[in-house]
């Protein structure tokens, strides 16, 4: 399971997805705009693209670097998003990183309880199995939709 770790980006995924799905489409959106309203500049500036694309990607990284998890596609992103994104977690534990997948916003990643960007993620796990990108399929930059 994904250590649920509270940042901006989470915040927001738990309004739409989380505590309050029996909310209308105008309750969540007024929920959202009164957590977006609290945010400092700073935490508005984590708040960014990403989404379930990204988690999908991960979990081709992953599987593609040493079989840390299963592998999913974009479809499977969207619509088993709790299956992938446990896959994605399982996968980063393995070599010790923290992520909270977001099916909307940015995933957040951590290290050693530090935030590190998802290409910081990645060139970290590289370099702990002695790979570089040349040794990846996709390639690098080639882990997105």
């Amino acid at each position: 399971m994904c250590n649920e770790i509270e940042t901006p980006t989470y915040k927001l995924h738990k309004i739409v997805w989380g505590s309050i799905t029996t909310a209308t489409r105008e309750e969540k959106l007024n929920k959202i705009n009164d957590e977006l309203e609290a945010m400092s500049d700073e935490e508005l500036e984590q708040v960014a693209g990403g989404s379930w694309k990204s988690t999908a990607g991960d979990t081709r990284f992953l599987n593609d670097l040493a079989g840390l998890c299963d592998r999913f596609g974009a479809t499977s992103g969207f619509f088993k998003f709790g299956t992938v994104s446990d896959e994605a977690c399982k996968g980063w534990s393995e070599i010790g990183i923290q992520v909270n997948p977001a099916w909307f916003g940015s995933n957040t990643y951590h290290l050693n309880g530090n935030p590190i960007t998802r290409q910081e993620a990645m060139e970290y796990a590289l370099k702990k199995f002695g790979k570089t990108w040349k040794d990846m399929p996709e390639g690098k930059g080639g882990y997105t939709f």
